[in-house]
């Protein structure tokens, strides 16, 4: 048996006692412990040696499997403690409960022995993967602030780095969970029922995580790169109608997706002082988030002169945001609690430092039901 499989402990959770028999004889080469009621599960997993992983029944009677998982991920001690639902229910709806309830994979009735194991030895991988990274990472942190204060007189912009990559990490840490639960809850969705037609939506969700983990790890990192100043920057004369059209270009598919027209007709402004790339990545966040908010399917853009500057207007439908919230709008995080899916409100962040190396202007007003993001750039 492979090492990270030795000596670990399975909680066997069902009220049906052939069932806990067939399950003793599938798992006799790990360690058990049985409970025939959600109310034991509970307080042998909070109990003084928790199980490895919990392989938790749907339907018992008083306290069934999801409120059961919904209280275990709800304890501090128990919250990272891997599930494995044990249910004959095949609908689609109570599959997705129970993975909203907290459970990683679900096993259907009666028991195909190899899948069993192999669904247990998985979750088990991935567990003792996961607490490998874990202590990994705090032994990167170790050494980093060991590093750090050897170096602290020599290098004064060490905290001001140092500070960066935490607040990467914190990035990264905070916003890859939730699309990498999809991606693994849907694998074993496509891994096992790829041909039934009526599962082919999940293909979406996978689809989905993906991208969102994409766009935000480039996100992320070319933040970490303005706030460590780590990108050159080149100020010189930019088209900006031309840098309008390549952010068009780059949310046409996400426009098309969401159904968003946008309404643009190309001006004839004068050239603008900045970097191209920058300038272009500000615009192309702005358009991303408007069509990704607006409530009516709908999003403007114009651009106009007004004294020695050239004005990128980009205006959607939404929620009205209070004069609180938009004072921390462009912070990472700044507007996560509103948001439906709990995007990180990173774009505006980006947005925002591309405005200040570029000697740009940053202005957002939100009245009656309408998003206005307002760039101001110099005239050439």
């Amino acid at each position: 048996m492979e090492e990270y499989l030795q000596n670990k402990t399975l909680l066997l959770v069902d009220d049906t006692p052939e069932n806990i028999d067939v399950l003793n004889g599938m798992l006799g080469n790990f360690k058990r412990k049985i409970a025939t009621n959600g109310e034991r599960a509970i307080k042998i997993a909070t109990g003084p040696t928790p199980p490895d992983l919990i392989l938790l029944d749907i339907m018992m009677p008083g306290m069934d499997g999801y409120e059961v998982a919904t209280r275990l991920r709800a304890n501090e001690s128990t919250k990272d403690i891997p599930i494995i639902f044990l249910t004959a229910k095949t609908a689609k709806e109570d599959i997705v409960k129970g993975f909203e309830a907290g459970g990683q994979d679900y096993v259907t009735k009666p028991f195909d022995p190899s899948e069993l194991l192999e669904r247990v030895k998985t979750q088990l991988k991935l567990h003792h993967q996961q607490k490998m990274l874990e202590n990994m990472n705090e032994v990167l942190e170790q050494k980093v602030q060991e590093r750090t204060a050897q170096l602290e007189d020599a290098f004064g912009k060490l905290k001001v780095l140092d500070e960066a990559k935490s607040n990467f990490l914190k990035l990264i840490s905070h916003e890859i969970r939730t699309p990498l639960n999809g991606i693994i809850g849907s694998t074993y969705f496509l891994e096992d029922m790829i041909e039934d037609p009526d599962l082919k939506e999940f293909m979406e969700i996978l689809k989905e995580s993906v991208e969102r983990l994409e766009r935000f790890a480039i996100n992320a990192l070319f933040l970490t790169q303005l706030d460590t100043k780590r990108m050159e920057i080149h100020q010189k004369s930019v088209d900006l109608e031309r840098i309008l059209e390549k952010a068009l270009e780059e949310n046409k598919k996400f426009s098309e997706e969401k159904e968003t027209h946008i309404q643009y007709e190309p001006g004839t402004s004068s050239p603008v002082i900045g970097d191209g790339q920058l300038i272009q990545k500000a615009v192309s966040e702005v358009l991303n988030n408007a069509i990704k908010f607006t409530k009516d399917e709908k999003v403007a853009i114009e651009t106009y002169e007004e004294k020695d500057k050239v004005v990128v207007k980009i205006t959607n439908s939404g929620d009205d945001i209070t004069d609180e919230k938009l004072q921390n709008i462009t912070e990472a995080f700044g507007l996560a609690d509103q948001h439906m899916d709990k995007s990180s409100g990173m774009g505006l962040a980006i947005v925002n430092a591309c405005q200040n190396l570029v000697n740009g202007e940053l202005a957002i007003e939100s009245k009656n039901g309408t998003i206005t993001v307002m760039l101001n750039y110099r005239k050439n």
